[in-house]
């Protein structure tokens, strides 16, 4: 996208969901992904979890549901 004719997206003014969306049909555009891992760095109070964490939340989610299940 990036020949004579054709102007780059402005990445600044798009959305997360809108940069996801974009990357998805150009998964080599690397000023893209920056600029998205740029908007997701700047949210504030973000937590990453383990692997460990992330199963255990798996668990408890499968749990709830298998409780619903079963009312």
């Amino acid at each position: 996208m990036v020949n004579g004719d054709m102007t780059r997206p402005n990445f600044s003014a798009m959305s997360k969901s809108e940069l996801k969306r974009y990357l998805l049909d150009n998964r080599n555009d690397t000023e893209a992904f920056h600029a998205l891992m740029d908007k997701i760095n700047s949210e504030p109070d973000q937590r990453f979890y383990t692997v460990d964490e992330a199963n255990l939340l798996q668990d408890l989610i499968e749990a709830k549901r298998h409780s619903k299940e079963n009312l």
